[in-house]
């Protein structure tokens, strides 16, 4: 049995000379076989080996005996115990949780804590085809039918590729004391409904089920890692100043496409559902927009697609206003100008407001703010940002981009009032 697992981690590269290896240990067969297996090998490898038990406050008495029961074995052979204690039926009703998911959040964060290099966990190949079969009953992508991977950042598996039959059958036939959790004879569990019922008669189909499956799940592993490192490289070819150029994403097949846009919206801390990601796809062909959640939406237009945060953001702009001489005018050290005499009241820096209108000087027209940030191609989500200059009578002008007809600078100008917006950092 050591050297099936020793080929298992050797395969994925697991541990290195000198690893402080913290295992993940239940108290039952698999976590008991793993724990004795680096025991075993902690003087070849000059491994510093400690566990982390979870009592997950379910089982009563037994929960806590199987707790005392890992304690003692660790004590006998020095071994570091670290212990958590939670109540996870009450405290993930508070958190809207299940039980399941949150015991699962708590694990991982209480491994964390934990000063080691590797966290070795029990997970055996018969784990795994529960898992790729609870998945496919829920909906997966082949992502999902990747199941359980044998290494994850520092997370490593070392019985991924050993059924559960043959670790209870050498731990009974080598004397390794294991607890049973009364609870893993329920069906009203999905995973031990899968377990008990469902194996089993996938079994009478074929008996070596288990390792046909655990062939699927190394196969689709090795697809994957192709198809997302060649995803992630035409990703960086069509990511142009934060947007998706839709020209040279749709030379792509399907495939590529989708895991393209989903990981540019995991940049964003976004994750697309397969609803979501369906309709993003439809911006390929069109301009318009798609909420994903709340005020953050995908836009299509000018050939790209981004991401948009439309959240409403009261801003007031600090402003520094200067009367100058035509000849003091320097065009490069401020934001906008216009003359000074042909103001109306009060001078004012404000956000876009409804029915804003202006005549851009020079153009002989007159615009609303909507068709000329339209004509500008200034993104949606920014446009409360955009400084509008206003006097009395109205807007005389956007900061940046245009002064309107009533008071620009002409041959007759004498005096020129410039404003500078200070940057953030001044």
């Amino acid at each position: 049995m050591n050297n099936r697992i020793t080929k298992t981690i050797e395969k994925y590269n697991m541990i290195a000379n000198g690893d402080r290896v913290l295992v993940a240990c239940s108290g039952g067969a698999d976590s008991m076989l793993l724990l004795q297996y680096f025991l075993d090998i902690k003087d070849k490898y000059n491994l510093n080996v400690s566990v982390a038990h979870i009592e997950h406050g379910i089982r009563g008495q037994e929960s806590v005996s199987d707790s005392e029961f890992v304690r003692a074995f660790c004590e006998d052979n020095n071994v570091p115990f670290h212990i958590l204690q939670i109540d996870a039926v009450k405290e993930s009703e508070k958190l809207g949780l299940g039980v399941e998911e949150y015991s699962r959040q708590r694990r991982y964060a209480f491994f964390d804590s934990i000063a080691c290099d590797k966290i070795a966990t029990a997970h055996n190949l018969s784990d795994n085809v529960e898992t790729l079969l609870f998945r496919l009953c829920r909906g997966t992508g082949i992502k999902g039918a990747c199941a359980i991977p044998p290494v994850r950042g520092k997370i490593i598996r070392p019985l991924i590729e050993i059924s559960s039959d043959d670790v209870r059958a050498y731990c009974d036939n080598h004397k390794i004391a294991y607890r049973i959790d009364s609870t893993n004879a329920s069906n009203d569990y999905t995973r031990n409904y899968i377990r008990n019922i469902v194996i089993p008669d996938l079994m009478n189909i074929n008996s070596d089920f288990e390792t046909a499956v655990s062939n699927f799940i190394s196969d689709i592993n090795q697809d994957t890692d192709f198809i997302y490192s060649y995803s992630n490289d035409v990703y960086d070819k069509v990511l142009v100043d934060n947007k998706l150029d839709i020209s040279l994403l749709k030379k792509y097949d399907m495939s590529i496409i989708k895991r393209v846009i989903i990981k540019y919206f995991n940049s964003y801390d976004i994750k697309l559902d397969r609803l979501h990601l369906n309709s993003v796809l439809t911006l390929l062909n069109h301009n318009g927009r798609i909420q994903i959640c709340g005020a953050y939406y995908a836009v299509s237009d000018n050939g790209y697609i981004r991401f948009a945060d439309f959240s409403q953001k009261e801003k007031n702009f600090a402003f520094v206003s200067k009367i100058l001489k035509i000849s003091e005018l320097d065009k490069k050290s401020v934001d906008f100008y216009c003359d000074y005499d042909k103001i109306i009241g009060k001078i004012n820096i404000r956000q876009r407001q409804a029915g804003d209108k202006i005549r851009p000087a020079n153009r002989n027209c007159i615009k609303s703010l909507k068709k000329l940030f339209n004509e500008l191609k200034i993104p949606q989500e920014t446009r409360d940002s955009v400084p509008i200059a206003t006097d009395d009578k109205g807007v005389i002008g956007i900061v940046g981009y245009c002064v309107d007809e009533r008071v620009k600078i002409d041959v007759n100008t004498k005096k020129i009032l410039s404003l500078r917006l200070p940057s953030e950092d001044c």
